[in-house]
C-alpha cells in the first residue's frame, strides 16, 4: 500500500486564503493533483475519479465530510468493502501518516497480499485489520471472495505483475536511461506501485525513479536507496 503525503489544505490565489470546502465533490481535482488518480488502498488506476474518498465515514463522522485531511482516493471495490461501518483510526495503518509499505507482502510472481511476516505481533494485529477493512487478499477460494461481486482486483494485479516482470526482463537485457524511464511511464500508466516496487526491489535507481514519478508518494518513508523505513511521525 503506497504511503502518501496529502499536503497542507491547499491555497485559494486569488485570496491566499486556505480553501474551505463547502462540498466534498469540490476537493476531488486537488486530491487527484496531490497523490495522483490511483487507490489509496488495492493502487489500482482509478480513471474516473466520481468522488472523494472519506477515510473516517461522513455517516458516522459528519463533522469531517468537508475536511481536507479525510480525503483519499479509492476504487468502487474498496469503498464499498470499507462500507459504512464504524471505523477508528487507531485501528489500521492508514497511507497518509504511516509507511504502509512496510505492512504487507506482495508475491512477485501469484500478486497475493499477505500481512509481513517481519513484523511483531501488535503490528501484524493492525495490518490484518488494515486488509480485512478493504478486503486485499480476496480472489477465489478466499472465504470473503464473492463471484458476483465485480471484485476483479487480484486479477487486475496479476497482469501487473506480468508487464512489471517483462519490464525487468527488458531492463536485464537492454539497460539503458531511455529503458528505464519507459519503464516508469509503463509504471505509471499501469499502477500498482507496490507491485513495481517489489518486483524492483534490487535496483536501487528504479526504486527511487517509482518513489518520484507517483505523486504524492511520501519519500520520508524510504532511505537513500529505496528502502522502507520507519515513517517520521508514524506508527511504522
Amino acid at each position: 500500500m503506497r504511503p502518501v503525503q496529502r499536503g497542507s489544505i491547499p491555497i485559494n490565489p486569488n485570496t491566499n486564503q486556505k480553501i474551505s470546502f463547502s462540498k466534498y465533490q469540490d476537493a476531488k481535482k486537488r486530491i487527484v493533483e496531490r497523490i495522483g488518480h490511483y487507490c489509496c488502498y488495492c493502487e489500482k488506476p482509478v480513471t474516473n475519479v466520481r468522488d472523494v474518498e472519506h477515510i473516517l465515514p461522513k455517516e458516522h463522522y459528519p463533522r469531517l465530510k468537508t475536511i481536507w485531511h479525510n480525503f483519499f482516493i479509492s476504487c468502487r471495490v474498496c469503498n464499498d468493502i470499507k462500507g459504512r461501518s464504524l471505523i477508528r483510526r487507531k485501528n489500521f495503518y492508514w497511507a497518509d501518516v504511516d509507511n504502509t509499505f512496510r505492512i504487507f507482502e506482495y508475491h512477485p510472481l501469484s500478486a497475493d497480499v499477505k500481512v509481513n511476516s517481519l513484523l511483531c505481533d501488535s503490528e501484524q494485529a493492525i495490518a490484518k485489520n488494515t486488509l480485512n477493512l478493504v478486503g486485499l487478499d480476496r480472489k477465489p477460494g478466499h472465504p470473503q471472495y464473492k463471484p458476483t461481486s465485480a471484485d476483479f482486483r487480484w486479477q487486475e494485479r496479476l497482469v501487473a505483475v506480468g508487464i512489471t516482470q517483462e519490464a525487468l526482463s527488458d531492463l536485464q537485457k537492454n539497460n539503458t536511461p531511455e529503458m528505464r524511464r519507459q519503464i516508469i511511464r509503463t509504471a505509471q500508466g499501469q499502477g500498482f506501485w507496490s507491485i513495481w516496487m517489489t518486483v524492483f526491489k534490487d535496483d536501487p535507481d528504479m526504486l527511487n525513479r517509482l518513489i518520484n514519478a507517483f505523486p504524492g508518494t511520501c519519500a520520508d518513508c524510504f532511505d537513500v536507496q529505496g528502502k522502507a523505513i520507519p515513517r517520521p511521525g508514524g506508527r511504522i
